[in-house]
């Protein structure tokens, strides 16, 4: 099913992909991702239970026992690609496994925007302790993990991000000390600087699941062509 913006009620299966529309009502760029954690009655702009980077991470019942653990966000878009009792149980281990994962203190540890994804390991040893990822970005390794790959996410591949568009998608960048209160700084967060950066932003996935037909149920990765696919249907 190609990607949508959602116009009336319609049901949607568990593991679906969904997306949240930055504010003011009636903007098209894509604030966040989340994948739906049950089969669910979609309504425009009304919460529905995900998985997704919040942050904090919620990926399963011990995540969402973190505290200020977003269990829900309001819907605006959906797309989804085929999937099969294979596929289900597949997103199911993945999502186990993140959420068993080593858990920081500070849960907004967990939260990165560029890369998509990546490991934190311990300084002393290397061990791998706890993935990292951007709301997109934990989208899209969940579903790499069934061997869908959605969005090219190379730094080849992905089109600068001013700092305009960054606070648009991450509207707490614009004053460091509201990252402070979270116990981050934007080298944390892997974005240091003025820009521009190459950041896989929320709408991209919405591009590459508006590719999805019967015909190509799971078409190769999207390359953005510009930042302005961060919008969704589109604003060109």
């Amino acid at each position: 099913m190609p990607a949508q913006k959602l116009s009336a009620t319609q049901t949607a299966p568990a593991y679906s992909i969904v997306g949240m529309y930055s504010e003011p009502p009636g903007a098209q760029f894509v604030r966040h991702v989340a994948i739906l954690a049950e089969d669910t009655q979609l309504e425009f702009s009304r919460p529905a239970a995900v998985f997704h980077m919040g942050p904090p991470l919620v990926a399963g019942e011990r995540s969402r026992k973190t505290p200020r653990a977003k269990r829900e966000c309001p819907v605006h878009l959906l797309g989804s690609v085929p999937l099969d009792l294979e596929d289900n149980e597949g997103i199911e281990d993945w999502l186990a496994e993140v959420d068993k994962e080593r858990m920081p203190e500070n849960p907004f540890k967990r939260y990165i925007v560029k890369p998509h994804a990546d490991w934190y390991r311990a300084p002393e040893t290397g061990r791998r302790l706890y993935r990292r990822f951007s709301c997109a970005g934990f989208v899209l390794e969940c579903y790499r993990y069934i061997n869908v790959d959605l969005v090219c996410t190379d730094d080849s591949d992905v089109p600068d991000v001013d700092l305009a568009t960054l606070v648009n998608a991450y509207p707490e960048m614009e004053r460091e000390e509201v990252l402070a209160r979270l116990g981050l700084t934007r080298n944390d967060l892997g974005i240091p600087g003025g820009g521009p950066w190459r950041i896989v932003l929320a709408g991209y996935v919405f591009h590459a699941l508006d590719r999805v037909t019967e015909e190509d149920p799971r078409p190769a990765a999207y390359s953005p062509d510009s930042v302005a696919d961060a919008h969704f249907p589109g604003q060109r």
